[in-house]
């Protein structure tokens, strides 16, 4: 397990785990976790966040990728393109249940 600040991140199995320890908190610098590819493949890279007030899972995308020279900033605009409400699986009964 790795932690830094108020993240632990962990492998299991194939896939890397990340966790946000109470991003609410005015002490917790981590607000939002940016997930990006790096293969022959090109992809945007995302922004998962955790939304209180409508109490989901919020994905944002950047909208722009280039910046004037010595931005120090470099903001990508990033744009809400996805929702996931907490507990909003279904589960499905078995056949024949």
């Amino acid at each position: 397990m790795f932690s830094y600040q108020n993240v632990d991140m962990r492998v299991r199995g194939d896939t890397l785990v990340a966790e946000i320890e109470y991003p609410r908190n005015e002490t917790s610098p981590i607000k939002a976790i940016e997930v990006g590819l790096c293969d022959v493949r090109a992809a945007d890279s995302i922004r998962v966040s955790y939304d209180f007030g409508r109490d989901g899972w919020k994905i944002e995308q950047a909208q722009h990728f280039e910046w004037e020279a010595g931005d120090g900033v470099c903001d990508p605009g990033w744009k809400e393109v996805g929702f996931i409400q907490a507990w909003g699986s279904k589960v499905t009964p078995k056949e024949g249940e």
